[in-house]
């Protein structure tokens, strides 16, 4: 959080506050992109090293694990600004915004669940890609975990910007991308282009990184701009410490606590009906299962029989044939006998047919 992260972890609020309280006007247009260079391309892994470095090495970056930021946020343009302060610790996250004439914003991240409470939109839970940006952002270690954060990393190419030679750093995740353009020379990031989904729809932000300071050899941004729905805002960080934060800084809080119960309750509700018609299907399945298995052993059992009845009647018949067959065989040795005894008397009768 204390590197660049400020940047993102601001977006979704301040995108909020500029719609809520500035007319939308045409977005600032990313400055136009210079033609390619000869000279290779460094890798993804260089230009992070690259990074780390510049922001004082891993042993700064992980040498405070719980660190408080505390700055202004303002509208130059609206005349509207106000105090801000970010605190983190070991993966919990809890912002503060207080706009004169706007309200107070918060927004935090803790054990899983992103929140924000705003006058605008009153208490909601961030879901979806929002949530997974507090997620990267609460995480303490920042860039040195960047390979892990995001499903792809890579340089796709050079660009010119604000008088310095930049490489571009694409970072993906599911639908969420970010551009970072790096100095070539020194590893500081010097801008940044995003699309910040909201209740709005997808709204594209530049920001570019103005100054840099070092806070116990922990070199971060205090002092951005952004281009958020063609409205210049600006964040700068006066004071930082590493000082502990007591544990309580990061409990949800009753709005959201009521908002998580609910989802819980929800989710819990959804999953019964879904197992409910998972049985069901289920029991259906095996009920036509059973049918099929019941109307195909009634089928065999029919074929079975009818073979049965069949054969039966073939062996009934060919028995009753053999029957007939062997009483005209006796009939006919009984014929044959007589005839022979016939013959046997009336030798005559031999001779004469003999002639």
């Amino acid at each position: 959080m204390r590197r660049t992260a400020a940047i993102t972890i601001l977006t979704a609020t301040f995108t909020c506050i500029a719609g809520t309280i500035a007319p939308a006007t045409a977005v600032a247009s990313a400055p136009a992109q210079d033609e390619a260079k000869t000279a290779p391309l460094p890798t993804a892994k260089e230009v992070v090293a690259m990074m780390i470095k510049a922001q004082g090495g891993e042993e700064a970056l992980t040498k405070h694990p719980t660190a408080s930021m505390t700055g202004k946020f303002s509208m130059p343009a609206m005349g509207m600004g106000g105090p801000m302060s970010i605190k983190t610790s070991k993966g919990s996250m809890r912002i503060e915004i207080d706009i004169a004439g706007f309200g107070k914003s918060l927004q935090g991240y803790s054990d899983g669940v992103a929140w924000s409470i705003d006058p605008a939109s009153g208490a909601q839970l961030l879901e979806g890609s929002m949530l997974e940006s507090m997620k990267r952002q609460s995480n303490s270690r920042g860039d040195l975990d960047l390979f892990k954060m995001w499903d792809s990393v890579k340089v796709t190419g050079r660009e010119r910007f604000a008088d310095t030679d930049c490489v571009l750093l694409e970072l993906k995740s599911g639908k969420e991308r970010e551009v970072r353009l790096i100095d070539e020379k020194t590893g500081r990031m010097i801008a940044s282009r995003t699309v910040q989904s909201s209740p709005m729809g997808e709204i594209p932000i530049v920001t570019t990184i103005e100054a840099w300071k070092d806070f116990d050899g922990l070199n971060i941004p205090v002092r951005m701009s952004m281009a958020v729905m063609g409205q210049k805002q600006v964040i700068e960080v006066d004071k930082m410490d590493f000082a502990e934060i007591p544990p309580a800084t990061f409990a949800l809080p009753p709005a959201i606590k009521a908002l998580v119960a609910d989802k819980k309750a929800r989710d819990a509700e959804s999953k019964t009906v879904t197992d409910s018609d998972s049985d069901s299907a289920s029991s259906s399945d095996s009920s036509s299962s059973k049918d099929s298995s019941s109307s195909s052993d009634s089928s065999s059992s029919k074929d079975s029989s009818s073979s049965s009845d069949s054969s039966s009647s073939k062996d009934s018949s060919s028995s009753k044939s053999g029957s007939s067959k062997s009483g005209s065989s006796k009939s006919g040795s009984s014929k044959s006998g007589s005839s022979k005894s016939g013959s046997s008397k009336s030798g005559s009768s031999r001779s004469g047919g003999g002639e």
